[in-house]
């Protein structure tokens, strides 16, 4: 077995701790520990360590989340107390700004979400006009709907998250 001694340094203090580390050679067995550091030597906790770590990455995460969605809603909705939406029965299903409150998304207060062929989310609007919500409904020639969103309190358009996941469940209805 061969051994070789490294000296660490603590930068905040005086201290030096020399560690023996020993490699195994071929007919070595004997497996040795590194001998322990002093008492005088601190060291920051690794669980607050990756705590701090992890807390800054969510939240980094969070924002960026936030920033690349579009807007994040409306401060002052219409409806502050919403209803939530029935159990859907079928791929179509009338929803409104009373159901989503500040997460509404478009201009017009109501209209109906369906799910057609090939998972093609739409929003048709009272006046007759369908919309896509999503790549596979403008792929097939639907009107983006960019046309009926509204904007946000930031000025950026409010994301179309929360209509287009109530959507999306109307798709699993068809399956």
């Amino acid at each position: 077995m061969t051994s070789k001694n490294h000296t660490f340094a603590n930068t905040g203090t005086t201290d030096a701790t020399t560690m023996n580390t020993s490699t195994p050679t071929a007919t070595s067995t004997a497996i040795s520990a590194p001998a322990t550091t002093p008492s005088s030597v601190s060291r920051r906790p690794r669980s607050r360590t990756r705590a701090v770590v992890l807390a800054s990455a969510v939240a980094g995460l969070v924002l960026l989340g936030a920033s690349a969605c579009g807007g994040g809603g409306r401060t002052d909705p219409d409806t502050k107390d919403p209803k939530p939406l029935p159990s859907p029965t079928t791929t179509k299903q009338e929803m409104s700004e009373r159901n989503l409150g500040y997460t509404w998304p478009l201009k017009t207060d109501h209209g109906t979400a369906e799910c057609r062929e090939g998972d093609q989310a739409v929003f048709t609007v009272p006046n007759g006009t369908t919309y896509a919500l999503n790549e596979r409904a403008r792929q097939a020639g639907y009107r983006d709907i960019g046309a009926v969103r509204a904007s946000g309190d930031d000025g950026d358009k409010v994301s179309l998250g929360s209509l287009l996941s109530r959507t999306m469940k109307l798709c699993q209805l068809a399956r």
